[in-house]
């Protein structure tokens, strides 16, 4: 009866800890760079230059058809550094030409 409610210390020492999932570097990559396209949007090569890095390692760590977190967080904040970035680019020209326009010169 004893020996029933007994402890086996060997089924105790097998016990393993759970693997955690290897984290993807080119995915925490792709995260940094879309946050600095984001910061360097103003200007015009900063926010290409990062935005585009950052979209090439989210591609690039996309793993069995599936985007992870950081990469998608990585893609969606490359994507919104590029549409600054053209924003700021479309907005430069055009306050460039309605000068030369106001000051009489033309094409």
């Amino acid at each position: 009866m004893d020996q029933d409610n007994q402890i086996n210390l060997d089924d105790l020492s097998t016990y393993q800890q759970p693997l955690k999932n290897k984290q993807n570097n080119m995915a925490l990559a792709s995260l940094i760079m879309g946050i600095i396209g984001i910061v360097t949007s103003c200007c015009c090569f900063g926010g290409l230059i990062f935005g585009s890095l950052g979209i090439v390692f989210a591609l690039l760590s996309k793993t069995q058809d599936r985007f992870e977190g950081n990469a998608l967080a990585g893609l969606i904040t490359s994507i919104i550094g590029l549409v600054f970035t053209a924003i700021v680019f479309i907005l430069f020209v055009g306050s460039g030409l309605m000068k030369e326009l106001a000051a009489g010169g033309g094409f």
